[in-house]
């Protein structure tokens, strides 16, 4: 039985949490012995994990380094105290003294990736056969803190076409060993939680616009609410929820209120099953600044519903302007607003869309899994 490594950043409920546990449990646990190492003790989707995977938490002789790996908890002058300059020097500082592990693995696998401390700590400290990163996202400015430990690794697991793309461009010399790796979804999965009965907040005479997603300045929320407040003003009947947790909440209400969009702009929080919101919104709407492959969007389609998305090269994977959705510019709440309300009054345009989401036939396979760990 082969010893695999998988590391992390905590279960907490977002995209790329539901994207770890999904590959997780599509792993034949016969055939291997699975550790997944995490930073924080945010167990929020740990129910849905196998409970044959072992967990185990990174630990630290001191408190100070472990959140030190997570720069915002630290005061700017205690980090000009430490007299670091780069991440990567704070990387190595953590590494030193956080608790090594003792065992030798096949294959270790920085799923977190982001050129993060996980990347650096499974490229430096974890003894493997195999090593392999994702890049989840088409931004890479994080990977550059982590440059020189990159040689390290076997296998570079891209989520999308224009991921790897991006990062062929910035590495050509570690284009060999770059793979597209789509994320492990569960269709039977989600479309059966779709059909769940809960207490929806849609009404029948407003039209129902939903966003799934962190509130994070990523995420484009602070767009979308821009947007809103433009719809209002032009007397369209909606009201927009958004399903997702984050650091921006406080932000992103206080801008609520400014926009004065208070009456139809809604922060829902996490949902431990958003899907049925997904198949019984109205419209799919998607603001991201950027993203790797776009699981959200994915899974909106999975339930035929019509999608607004930011004119991104990984949502264009999935997306043809006027053909299954529509694309707007990025950053842009005029132009996102304005296509909302030109969707909405052209109803010949939109059954022309819906028949086309319904004849759609969607399917990432992933053979990657099963050759993963020959």
């Amino acid at each position: 039985m082969k010893k695999v490594l998988v590391m992390a950043k905590s279960l907490g409920g977002g995209g790329s949490e539901v994207a770890l546990v999904e590959f997780l449990n599509s792993l034949d646990l016969s055939k291997f012995s699975v550790t997944l190492l995490l930073l924080e003790e945010d167990n929020e989707y740990k129910y849905r994990l196998n409970q044959k995977i072992k967990i185990q938490y990174l630990k630290f002789d001191n408190p100070f380094y472990k959140n030190l790996v997570s720069l915002y908890t630290i005061p700017s002058k205690a980090i000009k105290k430490l007299r670091l300059n780069s991440l990567f020097n704070i990387y190595q500082l953590v590494i030193n003294h956080s608790i090594r592990l003792d065992d030798v693995y096949d294959v270790a696998l920085d799923f977190y990736g982001y050129g993060s401390f996980t990347t650096e700590y499974i490229s430096k400290v974890i003894r493997a056969n195999f090593k392999a990163t994702w890049l989840h996202d088409e931004k890479m400015n994080w990977i550059y803190n982590v440059e020189r430990s990159l040689g390290n690794y076997n296998a570079f697991f891209c989520v999308s076409k224009s991921v790897k793309k991006r990062f062929d461009k910035n590495f050509p010399s570690l284009k060999s060993r770059t793979k597209v790796f789509y994320n492990v979804i569960d269709d039977q999965k989600i479309i059966y939680n779709s059909t769940k009965q809960i207490k929806l907040p849609f009404k029948k005479n407003k039209i129902s616009l939903l966003t799934v997603g962190r509130l994070t300045e990523q995420k484009g929320i602070d767009i979308a609410i821009k947007a809103a407040s433009q719809l209002k003003k032009h007397k369209i009947p909606f009201e927009w929820f958004v399903i997702g947790e984050g650091r921006d909440h406080r932000k992103l209400n206080k801008l609520i209120k400014q926009e004065n969009v208070e009456d139809c702009f809604f922060l829902l929080g996490r949902k431990d099953n958003p899907y049925p919101y997904i198949k019984n919104c109205e419209l799919y709407v998607q603001p991201s600044r950027h993203e790797g492959f776009g699981l959200t969007l994915y899974e909106a389609r999975l339930l035929k519903k019509t999608v607004i998305a930011t004119k991104l090269p990984a949502f264009k994977e999935q997306i043809i302007d006027r053909k299954n959705g529509l694309l707007v510019k990025k950053n842009n709440y005029q132009d996102l607003a304005q296509k909302i309300e030109y969707l909405l009054g052209n109803q010949p345009l939109w059954q022309e869309i819906k028949n086309h989401i319904d004849k759609e036939n969607l399917k990432y396979n992933n053979n990657l899994i099963n050759s993963l760990f020959d």
